[in-house]
């Protein structure tokens, strides 16, 4: 049923006010709510229709199922209640990705006092995912989140639910965790590339050329490094997993600056930038950032990329 915009609204601050959010939450009473189904209001029905046949009739057989259907129907009100009674939720890792796609976000949930059986979890408008957890252990699940727009996407409220065990009763809470997935720029294809730094590479780099580093030795690879610089030979051969450097040419490091993209929108800006990231990400040749605000030193490798990318989502609130 599809509440009119006053009531949602309405319906909306009440649930904020009960329901405040944080990094984690450990559900209980004043966050759970529970209702029969569509088969606990028909299974109500035949128990009510057996308790006024047996009394028309006089038969203690029929009073004594219909209830025995009562008392069988508020045992599972408790078993239901308590299935997510207790259940603690928080906050897991993010999954960022460019604006117009999704990202995810990891959740954890945790039992300290029983095992929770059957628990769905969905955003509002999505398909959900079940899950079972273990007294004394944690389970974590991810969920899809559409980056609408460029920035910080704060997690939705999340729906708990679960019709443990009879499907009887519908016990289910909302949890808005303070959580937020970062949305990249969206890249936009330029031919020219926006960056200071050695001209002769800087020309390469626009042209779509490789940079001309030489082999200079081999180090501990660190995690974040680009896999094509890993020795994978020697890492085949028992000599571990090392990582190749490079001599970079003089001159050769290159800085992608805003001030060099002049005359376009803010947000065309960072679609530039970010595709001249990734763009020169795949060369292997040192590159750093240089924002109103903020300046990321040249490097190279996944953590770096993903700075820099992180750096373009959350400008001009780093």
């Amino acid at each position: 049923m599809q509440l009119s915009a006053p009531l949602r609204n309405f319906y909306e601050r009440w649930l904020a006010r009960r329901l405040p959010s944080a990094r984690q939450i450990v559900l209980d009473q004043r966050r759970i709510f529970i209702f029969p189904t569509g088969y606990g209001f028909f299974y109500l029905l035949v128990a009510a229709l057996l308790f006024i046949g047996g009394i028309n009739y006089e038969n203690n057989l029929i009073l004594a199922l219909s209830f025995l259907l009562a008392s069988l129907f508020m045992v599972a009100i408790l078993h239901t209640f308590r299935n997510l009674s207790a259940l603690g939720i928080r906050n897991g890792d993010s999954e960022s990705g460019f604006a117009g796609e999704e990202g995810a976000l990891e959740i954890v949930l945790f039992a300290q006092r029983r095992e929770h059986h059957c628990v769905w979890l969905r955003w509002r408008g999505q398909d959900g995912q079940q899950i079972s957890i273990r007294r004394g252990e944690e389970e974590s699940l991810w969920l899809n989140l559409p980056l609408a727009e460029r920035g910080r996407v704060m997690a939705p409220r999340l729906k708990v639910e679960s019709r443990f065990p009879l499907g009887l009763l519908r016990t289910w809470s909302y949890v808005t965790l303070d959580h937020y997935c970062l949305a990249w720029p969206r890249p936009k294809e330029s031919l020219d590339c926006p960056a200071d730094g050695g001209k002769e590479n800087q020309e390469a780099f626009s042209s779509g050329q490789s940079g001309n580093d030489e082999f200079q030795g081999l180090r501990s690879y660190i995690p974040g490094d680009s896999l094509r610089r890993v020795d994978w030979k020697g890492y085949a051969a028992g000599r571990g997993l090392n990582t190749k450097q490079f001599e970079e040419p003089v001159g050769g490091r290159l800085w992608l600056r805003w001030d060099r993209l002049p005359g376009i929108g803010e947000e065309q800006r960072l679609s530039v930038l970010c595709y001249w990231i990734l763009q020169l990400d795949q060369q292997r040749q040192p590159y750093g950032l240089a924002l109103p605000g903020l300046t990321l030193a040249p490097d190279t490798g996944d953590v770096h990329r993903w700075r820099l990318l992180d750096a373009l989502a959350g400008y001009p609130d780093f």
